[in-house]
């Protein structure tokens, strides 16, 4: 394991990991390919020639034709409380603390909302694949609504998302899909690793014991992992995951 202590070195990769939000659309969506993969944190995404961000209650547009001169383009209004944005082919689905809202972008340019799924008032990160959303709630800061729990939404038609499963957790926040594995950061209790094989039927089959973490980014066997003041790699292309470094701030 390669251990790494540099508070400048660390603050330059959080930086670098957060912006891996502003990748290319078919980045974040999983099982594509592209110049990058973004966490289901992230405020930021790419399609295109634009650059979608969460400003307030809108995703605000910026056409991105001359990445050293971006301009403002467009807002879309949505809801007070969004949070995250991740895309998923000519969508993009919005988490926010009410509930995912889904905006048709078939036209870059010009995104339309075209639905929405509604749960109890929580933190709502968001990924997909393949006809299905995965989104995890945790209780509010204030203290109301509390639940904690991962939620699996029907997207496969995108008009009329429906929950159809659902799996308890402990305070769930980030989390990132990577074939029928889906890596889940559930506070204290580590990274959970979630069965999504029959996406009706999900089940916690692993996990990542005492990581308390923000977000994680898995691909091709690898897991990238950022907590309050790390960030991970681990190798889970042989089953269980194996820590290969980690980088730390120190205050030096």
């Amino acid at each position: 394991m390669n251990k790494l202590k540099n508070s400048g070195v660390f603050s330059a990769l959080l930086l670098s990991f957060a912006l891996l939000g502003c990748s290319d659309e078919s980045a974040n969506s999983a099982g594509t390919d592209g110049t990058g993969r973004g966490g289901s944190t992230a405020r930021m995404t790419i399609s295109g020639d634009y650059l979608y961000a969460i400003a307030g209650s809108d995703v605000q547009l910026f056409t991105i034709t001359n990445p050293q001169m971006p301009n403002p383009w467009t807002k879309v209004r949505v809801d007070w409380d969004i949070e995250t944005l991740f895309p998923y082919g000519d969508y993009l689905l919005i988490g926010a603390a009410t509930g995912m809202h889904i905006l048709d972008n078939t036209d870059p340019g010009n995104p339309v909302y075209i639905a929405d799924f509604r749960h109890a008032r929580a933190r709502d990160p968001v990924v997909a694949a393949d006809g299905y959303a995965y989104v995890t709630l945790k209780t509010d800061p204030n203290g109301f609504n509390a639940i904690d729990e991962l939620n699996v939404i029907d997207i496969q038609d995108i008009n009329n998302p429906s929950l159809i499963d659902r799996l308890s957790m402990q305070g769930p926040s980030g989390l990132s899909l990577d074939g029928n594995q889906l890596f889940v950061c559930d506070d204290k209790a580590g990274i959970k690793i979630v069965d999504v094989s029959d996406p009706s039927d999900v089940s916690a089959v692993d996990s990542i014991p005492g990581v308390d973490c923000l977000d994680v980014i898995a691909e091709n066997g690898r897991l990238y992992v950022i907590t309050s003041d790390q960030l991970l790699q681990y190798d889970y292309s042989n089953g269980t995951p194996v820590l290969l470094s980690e980088l730390a701030v120190t205050g030096e």
